[in-house]
């Protein structure tokens, strides 16, 4: 008697392999837009969780706290155009205890102390802003007076401002309004009229 052979016929891996090559043409794309938005949902988060980082500490220590784009992780950048790519969050007052002409003025001076730093992923190209610092007093609202004041910033991926799942943008736009309040959109319109009417333009 024969053995009986066991095993794929050549018909049955190729169909295997066609069945495999439509699953992996499916999935990923979508698990690399999933990742992406995981990457932008994070920056989003952490500007958004930092603006109250900086607000809550400036109410409780009773001196104003500024957020401000950096360079260097101890410093604030001086120019506008610099990429929103770091920030750092510090105390604007040196010593609470007595006046200086130095408080609040939106830059680290000596004995100023940091209190965050952060850096964003390199894979999130544009990160714009209207301003380069933000300064909140101790009532908890931003200084009208500082000059280039952020009140709006953008984060784009390489997707722009393209619409993704759901009839959302994939870019994310963050408004702080005068009271000092901090909110993450995803609304495309709202995205790009925040952005092209606070002077930086959009994504590209």
């Amino acid at each position: 008697m024969k053995a009986k052979q066991t095993g794929f016929t050549l018909i049955e891996l190729m169909f295997t392999i066609v069945v495999l090559a439509v699953l992996l043409g499916i999935g990923v794309p979508n698990f690399r837009d999933f990742v992406r938005n995981s990457r932008m949902t994070s920056a989003a988060n952490d500007l958004l969780a930092d603006l109250n980082l900086a607000r809550s500490e400036s109410v409780k220590r009773r001196v104003p706290v500024t957020l401000c784009k950096s360079t260097d992780g101890s410093s604030c950048a001086t120019s506008n155009t610099t990429a929103f790519a770091r920030w750092i969050v510090f105390v604007d007052d040196a010593n609470p205890a007595a006046a200086s002409a130095n408080d609040g003025n939106g830059v680290v001076d000596s004995g100023e102390a940091v209190l965050k730093d952060t850096l964003i992923s390199t894979a999130i190209p544009t990160a714009a802003a209207d301003g380069r610092r933000i300064v909140y007093l101790p009532s908890g609202f931003p200084n009208a007076g500082t000059a280039d004041r952020i009140s709006r910033l953008l984060l784009c991926d390489a997707r722009g401002s393209a619409i993704s799942a759901g009839g959302i943008t994939a870019a994310r736009g963050v408004s702080i309004s005068a009271t000092g309040r901090a909110v993450v959109s995803r609304d495309k319109a709202k995205v790009e009229a925040a952005t092209t009417s606070g002077g930086f333009g959009g994504c590209p």
